[in-house]
């Protein structure tokens, strides 16, 4: 399998369609949410939900790139946490489960 290639990640436990034929191992991504501004309250609002969403992407991207290290096809079972470090900064965590599934024939 290509390290190029698209990996299918889903919250859900079975993928429709297809089966799992091998189970990889957990896979972890997490970035770092800084969360101290300078703002009034309604920009800091929109300024902490835009970080917010990068963070979940980044913490995302790098799931999926240990998933590709495991060569896996797909991730399920994904979560997102997060994790207090200090009064400036969270840790957004992404985990799900690296597997390789196949298409189903039937």
């Amino acid at each position: 399998m290509s390290q190029q290639q698209e990996i299918f990640a889903t919250t859900a436990d079975e993928i429709p369609g297809y089966m799992v034929i091998q189970i990889l191992g957990i896979v972890v991504g997490t970035s770092l949410l800084y969360k101290k501004f300078d703002l009034n309250k309604e920009e800091e609002a929109k300024k902490f939900l835009e970080l917010s969403e990068k963070a979940r992407i980044v913490a995302m991207n790098e799931m999926i790139k240990k998933a590709k290290e495991f060569n896996s096809n797909a991730i399920i079972s994904v979560r997102f946490d997060s994790h207090r470090i200090n009064d400036e900064y969270d840790e957004i965590i992404a985990y799900g489960t690296a597997v390789k599934v196949i298409k189903n024939i039937h």
